[in-house]
């Protein structure tokens, strides 16, 4: 289980098909960014809602949490929750939401730096969690991002950079 992944396009699609539908998941069929290239799969619409619950942990708690229209569907074995508003995984129930079962999931993917924690802990324990570093924009590694525009030295970019109070 993968999410949320944002696409706005592809929950659109999903919402006019319908539950049960086959289509074509084309994914960042919008986007321009080199750490969004489109990929496209064969899916199947599992579940559709509005995106609106009310978050039960962690940062979300108590609060009306949205992801806009969601879909959760189902590409190559692997269940993926999309939805039209940019989130990172702060509560189950941006899974919950679609139907999902999370003490029946197996392995669950998200991008977060680590709201996820809180969130997810009753799921998922220290010992079953694996942090990932991947390129794109939420990296805690800034040595791998090709900066543009900045004034050089920097900290901590360049950890012999030294500064003197004026």
């Amino acid at each position: 289980m993968i999410g949320p992944f944002f696409d706005p396009a592809l929950p659109a699609e999903a919402h006019a098909l319908g539950v049960g539908k086959s289509f074509e998941a084309r994914f960042n069929r919008n986007e321009d960014h080199e750490f969004s290239l489109p990929f496209a799969a064969r899916g199947q619409v599992i579940a559709l809602c509005d995106g609106k619950f009310v978050g039960r942990r962690g940062i979300g708690k108590g609060r009306q949490l949205r992801l806009g229209a969601s879909a959760l569907a189902e590409i190559g074995g692997i269940r993926v929750v999309v939805g039209s508003i940019r989130q990172q995984a702060s509560d189950p129930g941006y899974f919950e939401m679609l139907g999902v079962d999370l003490a029946r999931v197996r392995a669950l993917v998200v991008k977060s730096r680590g709201h996820f924690r809180a969130a997810f802990d009753e799921f998922f324990g220290d010992d079953r969690i694996l942090e990932v570093d991947v390129p794109g924009l939420t990296t805690p590694v800034l040595a791998r991002v090709l900066w543009r525009r900045i004034p050089r030295p920097i900290y901590p970019l360049d950890p012999d950079t030294s500064w003197t109070a004026v």
